[in-house]
């Protein structure tokens, strides 16, 4: 069971956060030239990355050179960004990183065997405000690309993200010989919803279906807003079978779902093209049948599911 030392919130003044001699002179001990060198160290190791996860994992090295740590914990709940390096448990201390004007996260440090001593604790304090700067630069930059591979419409991925995705996922699944799926649905008859009520409603139509698929799907499932009306899920370790079923379940979901607009009651459906990766195919490929699988479903009379047959060459 963990015994939680300390909680407490550390409430940085972002206009005079750290002046590196003050705390050194606070800090250690004038002779502890080790020690001095080790927080020089700190301070410039973390302005190397501005990528979150390589900031904590830093932070995390570093300190430990300093106070003994045996884990780390840090979440930023609001861009749902966690990480954990080391062992989450034994002795530990929270902290609550806030500044006059950002929330910078919540961190937890760990320690087995001998408890947090007040000398450490107040280590600690001035440690964290080292990474300050770093944590709050590396939310912005992380929120900034999480934007850019975002469709600023639906929240679902865009493109861009798909393409990135895909294109590692693929490539994963032709190595390990993993499972790997996608789906590609499109809304029956957009257009005339748009034309019938309005590009406003087109877009709360859009919205609500793509947040129905993401509730309708496995954690690991990803979302993505293919273009105009139709929407990609990328089902890792997912077999024909399994997307299959997957498909069914959202088309259903969908099927039964009334868009409330007003005084209007606007019904939806979808027509889904399923396909599974065979192995050796790109993710050129893999798209191309499931969009097949989509027009055939179209064809068929809109409103259904289809499975594409495996590609010859990689069956």
């Amino acid at each position: 069971m963990n015994a939680i030392v300390s909680a407490r919130i550390v409430d940085l003044d972002s206009d005079g956060l750290v002046n590196n001699h003050t705390h050194k002179a606070q800090l250690f001990d004038p002779r502890g030239h080790k020690e001095a060198l080790a927080l020089s160290r700190l301070n410039a190791i973390l302005q190397t990355s501005i990528e979150l996860p390589e900031i904590v994992r830093l932070f995390f090295t570093e300190v430990r050179r300093i106070v003994p740590l045996d884990g780390l914990s840090y979440e930023h709940q609001p861009q749902k960004f966690t990480f954990q390096q080391g062992i989450q448990e034994g002795h530990s201390s929270n902290y609550r990183i806030q500044t006059d004007s950002d929330y910078l996260g919540d961190l937890t440090l760990f320690r087995s065997g001998r408890a947090f001593q007040q000398a450490d604790l107040e280590k600690l304090d001035r440690l964290i405000s080292y990474l300050v700067f770093p944590l709050r630069n590396g939310l912005r930059y992380q929120e900034a690309v999480r934007a850019s591979l975002t469709d600023g419409l639906t929240g679902a991925g865009n493109r861009i993200s798909l393409d990135a995705v895909l294109s590692r996922e693929v490539e994963q699944a032709n190595r390990y010989g993993h499972p790997l799926s996608v789906m590609i649905l499109d809304l029956d008859h957009f257009k005339a919803i748009n034309d019938t009520h309005g590009h406003s409603v087109g877009d709360r139509v859009l919205k609500t279906i793509a947040d129905t698929i993401q509730n309708s799907s496995r954690n690991a499932d990803m979302t993505f807003r293919y273009g105009g009306e139709e929407f990609v899920v990328v089902l890792n370790k997912t077999d024909a079978g399994g997307a299959k079923v997957s498909a069914e379940r959202i088309h259903r979901i969908i099927e039964k779902l009334t868009i409330a607009v007003g005084d209007l009651d606007i019904p939806v459906t979808t027509s889904i093209g399923v396909a599974s990766l065979c192995h050796g195919e790109t993710q050129e490929e893999l798209l191309r049948r499931a969009d097949s699988a989509l027009y055939g479903a179209k064809r068929g009379g809109r409103n259904q599911v289809v499975v594409a047959e495996p590609a010859l060459a990689h069956a």
